[in-house]
């Protein structure tokens, strides 16, 4: 049913119909009523979007998300949604594709058409190179909306050009490494390395932050214990996690100790391939994630993580974005925030040399669990 349509079954004109079901004060309150009762019989809803170009001003916020969208975007997302109603905005979602062909282009369409009042990009986006995302970035500040990244970084350079509010990265892996460290752990290694060269992908601040907590202990780096992902495309997924694994465990080094995955959700994957080797956690070898999602509590054994706090990621950037609406020529923000370990059942202590490391599968029970 169309506005048009509407009109026509009314009997009058398509601007009265609008000015019916907008509640203008200069239409016949029978009228008005007549063609609000034959909306609801007809099923005609107003095109929100059209009036918004029509008005020319808005109380909604777009969040922008791209790839990947797990669980705990899903809760960032729920928490910007309530801080934003508790403004007085709406909150729109607008999914781009996953395509190394983004550009500024389509958000600058999409924005304009929807007269936003602020953008959130919420996670990752591009899957460009740095200096491709960075044009990205600059190109999107031409469009005059206020925006904020959340739980990633913006990419435009040492003299960033908006703001961002993130976990420390970096930070959270060097102190899980730390931890298992602390616990004997020498031999360790990071499941979930990509093979772009891009230094802000959460992958990569992790995989860096593992690396320099080797590098703080005395310890060498070892590259055969950097599990690549084999499943580029989905890197923060079981899947990854699972496969990435799985296609190492027959080459690895057998004198692995401890797994630090990219994300939980690798983990998790990734415990399902060293059981089907025949491998216990933590009894053969400790496991660890990054991003403490719920169902890391439910796992067996339960995993030790660090706990993204999406309580304040969420808060921090409807409270920047609100105050860039209001204002938008303060100073940009770039917030770092320091998850902090949740200690589980999946990491211990090294026992004495010789036992709790990987070994080949058995010939019997290993090969019976694997799966099909």
């Amino acid at each position: 049913m169309t506005i048009k349509e509407l009109a026509r079954i009314c009997g009058v004109a398509v601007s009265t119909v609008s000015r019916a079901m907008n509640d203008r004060s200069d239409v016949n309150p029978e009228t008005r009523a007549r063609i609000r009762a034959a909306a609801e019989t007809y099923g005609y809803v107003p095109n929100t979007s059209a009036r918004r170009l029509k008005i020319g001003s808005t109380k909604t916020i777009s969040v922008f998300t791209q790839g990947e969208f797990g669980p705990l975007l899903v809760e960032v997302l729920q928490l910007l949604e309530q801080a934003f109603a508790e403004a007085g905005f709406d909150t729109t979602i607008s999914h781009i594709a996953n395509s190394s062909h983004t550009d500024a282009a389509t958000v600058e369409r999409i924005v304009r058409e929807g007269k936003f009042s602020g953008v959130v990009f919420l996670g990752r986006y591009g899957r460009a190179d740095r200096e491709t995302s960075a044009q990205l970035s600059r190109r999107l500040a031409e469009i005059a909306v206020p925006m904020v990244f959340c739980t990633t970084p913006d990419y435009s350079g040492a003299a960033a050009l908006h703001s961002s509010i993130s976990v420390d990265d970096h930070a959270g892996a060097h102190d899980l490494t730390a931890h298992l460290i602390a616990l004997g752990h020498r031999r360790i290694a990071f499941v979930g390395a990509g093979a772009e060269p891009d230094r802000e992908h959460a992958w990569a601040l992790r995989l860096a932050g593992y690396r320099a907590a080797l590098r703080d202990a005395g310890i060498g780096v070892d590259d055969a214990l950097v599990i690549r992902s084999a499943v580029e495309e989905n890197t923060y997924s079981m899947r990854n996690g699972y496969e990435s694994v799985r296609a190492w465990l027959p080459t690895a080094p057998d004198d692995v100790t401890g797994l630090i995955s990219v994300c939980d959700a690798a983990a998790i994957g990734a415990s399902r391939a060293l059981s089907e080797r025949g491998l216990s956690v933590p009894s053969d070898v400790s496991l660890a994630g990054f991003d403490g999602l719920d169902v890391a509590n439910y796992v067996v054994p339960r995993l030790t993580t660090i706990v993204q706090p999406v309580a304040e990621i969420a808060q921090i950037t409807a409270r920047v974005l609100l105050a860039t609406m209001a204002d938008p020529t303060r100073a940009v923000e770039r917030v770092w925030i320091r998850g902090r370990i949740l200690l589980g059942e999946s990491v211990r202590a090294v026992i004495p040399a010789g036992e709790g490391h990987l070994r080949p599968a058995s010939s019997g029970a290993a090969q019976g669990r694997r799966a099909t």
